[in-house]
């Protein structure tokens, strides 16, 4: 990928998804065709067909839904690194477009779960200071998460050292000649005069 290319996902994040939904789906399947051949031995015809209307077919319609969604939602994502920023878009119903300047990044890191593995594909989480939001929404508002996630590409790590190479050459929260190595040291230097004034004030 190149400075001002737009890209997106590999494609095998569909088979990906795909593959999450059989793993979902397949059990309650069975499990229901299983009950629904039981009533049906049992000659409770009625149960059978009241049980296939309120279990099995919506478990058909999610089904059909969801393997809708999932090229949609493919097709929505979109990434593009630009001389100044990461810019993230996507979204099928609700749109979402994120724009993280290169001088707000404080950390990148990679995830790969066992299924991403296999398909050879993983995720880049960009992390700015001080940003904190919901975790996949459910884990509470103290849990921080990353800012903009460029996912389920397959040269994840490079993408990651030219994202981090990008910013180590760029000046920290866009402040010119303050870098974040510079800006360390001077935490450093006034934490330790903050503890001598500290340690000299007399104790009452």
């Amino acid at each position: 990928m190149k400075i001002g290319e737009t890209f997106q996902p590999d494609p095998k994040m569909k088979a990906l998804y795909f593959t999450y939904l059989a793993l979902i789906l397949a059990p309650l399947f069975v499990l229901g065709f299983g009950i629904f051949l039981y009533l049906l031995l049992i000659s409770e015809r009625t149960v059978a067909t009241i049980f296939a209307i309120f279990y099995i077919l919506p478990l058909i319609v999610i089904t059909i839904f969801v393997s809708y969604w999932i090229p949609k939602y493919y097709n929505s994502i979109k990434y593009l690194l630009t001389e100044n920023e990461v810019r993230v878009e996507r979204g099928v119903w609700w749109k979402m477009r994120h724009a993280v300047p290169f001088s707000r990044i404080m950390s990148v890191d990679t995830v790969q779960g066992p299924l991403s593995r296999h398909f050879g594909i993983g995720t880049v989480d960009i992390y700015t200071a001080g940003y904190t939001g919901r975790a996949g929404g459910g884990s509470g508002p103290s849990v921080r998460r990353a800012e903009a996630s460029i996912m389920f590409v397959p040269d994840f790590l490079e993408l990651r050292e030219e994202i981090l190479n990008i910013v180590k050459g760029r000046p920290l929260f866009g402040v010119p000649g303050v870098h974040s190595d510079v800006l360390g040291q001077q935490m450093l230097e006034e934490l330790k005069e903050i503890r001598k004034l500290l340690s000299s004030k007399p104790a009452y």
